[in-house]
């Protein structure tokens, strides 16, 4: 097996004992940070302080990379990078040889590290025992896992443990794993978290505009869960129909527009059928790679992806992590996941800002998901949203898409809209019954009968006239619903009357009602006296007792 391409050309004179790799510490490092950035840094000096690994969690896009890049940079001692993937060690090395000044070792396949401060070397090569002898257990005094997120498997495991004495970095984007495997039982502590809602916000990474797209024939209702996700076997046999890739294709080439797209699939067969499907509606324009594709056309292949050769780039489990290319704007998921971490790898491959580029258009392809909650661009972004928001959200997707941002803040707007709605109908409600409790019948008050539209009755069957509106309003008394003429003459009258008897007055004998007093036969002034006595007794009623003896106490000549 050859050695990779991309280190047949070393960055950097590789060290010998003579001559020391350079340590030249350029303007680089903190100036040039991003704030965000250089409080990172400083959250992972202060957690490493107090415990032996911590971990950051940083989107993709937002410069993980040149964080660990800058701690190895400024760290005093040895520093392991471990990675996975042939990509990610090629782009560490060649960021971490910038940043640093330094010669990189590579600890990968046929390429052993040497003498070197910083090594990158694949989790896969030094996980078997014979490469792991060749590094003494206190070699490195650090050692940063790149996509920490697998650091729990059996592989990562053994090789963190054999540098036991080892400060422990991670760096993830996605801190939750789809199988729910502890990321405690590796990292102590959190040294900082930047997520994509922090990204956008600050404009560090572009908006995200999102499209669903029920494809026809995709049902997903029979697919088991296995370790958190769907089953990749089931689901790969509903994608893989000519129906469902059809239903795929189509709508990218009419959504994405002339938008550098990538799409992921669900097995290799589906992903390079699914570049066929591509072809034949627009000749030319896909292309796919797999974890199979040879090294060399795997490298032409994207490169040729990001120069704009071909628009479509369809793979299965090799864009996922690692891959960096800003000039990105589409990502079709033709994968259904019910796994956060996986979506939000896969649409941050198209969230990096580049020139003229606004936004990241993800496309979300399914049908019946049946008891599935399957993940979406609007759960990513939905950070603290409650669950209705995000549900109303991802209708509002459905019928006409659109940036997903606005989208959540329309929905909760209406959902508040809606809520505040709700409360002001209750206040409403709630009025008219305490008004309708508290309301007293002014013929009751006055110990009148109502006729109601006694046709006898002069004015029964007309309204009330303004002219008695305004009468009954100067003496204080309720216009009883749908009043006639004829009821409001009765109280106007009775007014009158009482008035010219020095009876209490209307409000005087309503209020007295309220506290058990009849005070239709009373005068003024002694309904004032019992007013009074319960205006002492903190408007509580005084009984029919004392009610009595104010009665009795009146002035000769007072009442009658």
């Amino acid at each position: 097996m050859a050695p990779p391409a991309a280190y047949t050309l070393p960055l950097f004179d590789r060290p010998t004992s003579d001559r020391p790799a350079p340590r030249i510490h350029t303007a680089h490092g903190s100036a040039v940070l991003r704030p965000y950035q250089t409080s990172a840094i400083a959250g992972i000096a202060a957690e490493l302080e107090k415990h032996r690994s911590t971990l950051l969690v940083m989107a993709t896009g937002t410069g993980k990379t040149t964080v660990f890049g800058e701690v190895a940079r400024n760290w005093p001692g040895r520093v392991l990078v471990l990675a996975h993937r042939e990509e990610l060690i090629e782009q560490a090395r060649s960021r971490l040889a910038v940043m640093t000044q330094e010669y990189v070792g590579v600890e990968q396949a046929q390429w052993n590290a040497q003498a070197e401060r910083i090594v990158i070397g694949s989790v896969q090569t030094l996980s078997r025992e014979s490469r792991l002898a060749r590094f003494s257990r206190d070699r490195f005094s650090l050692v940063i896992v790149d996509e920490a997120h697998h650091a729990v498997a059996a592989s990562y495991r053994k090789v963190l443990d054999h540098f036991e004495g080892a400060k422990l970095l991670g760096v993830t984007a996605t801190p939750d794993r789809s199988d729910e495997s502890a990321m405690g039982q590796v990292f102590d502590s959190v040294a900082y978290v930047y997520d994509i809602q922090d990204g956008i916000r600050d404009k560090w990474l572009v908006p995200v505009s999102c499209q669903m797209v029920e494809v026809a024939g995709v049902d997903l209702s029979g697919v088991k869960t296995t370790a958190g996700d769907l089953n990749q076997g089931q689901l790969d046999a509903v994608m893989a129909s000519e129906e469902a890739l059809h239903g795929i294709a189509k709508p990218t080439l009419e959504l994405a527009g002339d938008r550098r797209t990538i799409l992921f699939t669900t097995s290799v067969d589906n992903a390079h059928r699914l570049a066929e499907v591509l072809n034949r509606y627009r000749a030319g324009s896909a292309r796919a790679v797999d974890g199979g594709t040879a090294t060399d056309l795997r490298k032409a292949t994207l490169a040729g992806h990001k120069r704009g050769d071909y628009q479509f780039l369809v793979n299965v489990g090799v864009l996922t992590e690692g891959y960096d290319d800003p000039g990105v704007a589409c990502v079709a998921m033709g994968r259904p996941t019910k796994s956060r971490a996986l979506y939000t790898q896969c649409i941050g491959r198209g969230l990096r800002p580049a020139p003229g580029k606004e936004d990241c258009l993800v496309l979300d392809f399914a049908g019946n998901s049946g008891r599935h909650q399957l993940v979406s661009a609007l759960d990513i972004l939905a950070g603290k949203w409650p669950e209705a928001v995000v549900a109303r959200a991802k209708k509002e997707a459905a019928k006409k898409g659109g940036r997903a941002d606005e989208a959540l803040e329309r929905a909760a707007a209406a959902i508040e809209a809606e809520k505040q709605a709700e409360i002001a109908k209750r206040a409403r409600i709630k009025a008219q019954v305490a008004y309708k409790a508290q309301q007293v019948n002014p013929f009751q008050v006055f110990g009148l009968r109502d006729k109601g539209d006694d046709p006898r009755e002069p004015g029964s069957r007309l309204p009330i006239t303004p002219g008695q509106v305004q009468k009954l309003e100067n003496f204080r008394v309720e216009i009883p619903p749908g009043c006639t003429q004829a009821q409001a003459s009765r109280l106007i009258n009775a007014c009158i009357t009482r008035m010219k008897r020095g009876l209490a007055t209307y409000k005087q004998t309503k209020l007295l009602s309220r506290y058990g007093v009849d005070a239709t036969r009373m005068y003024m002034g002694t309904a004032g006296k019992v007013i009074d006595a319960i205006a002492a007794n903190g408007w509580r009623a005084i009984g029919p007792e004392a009610v009595s003896q104010i009665v009795n106490s009146r002035t000769a000549g007072e009442d009658g």
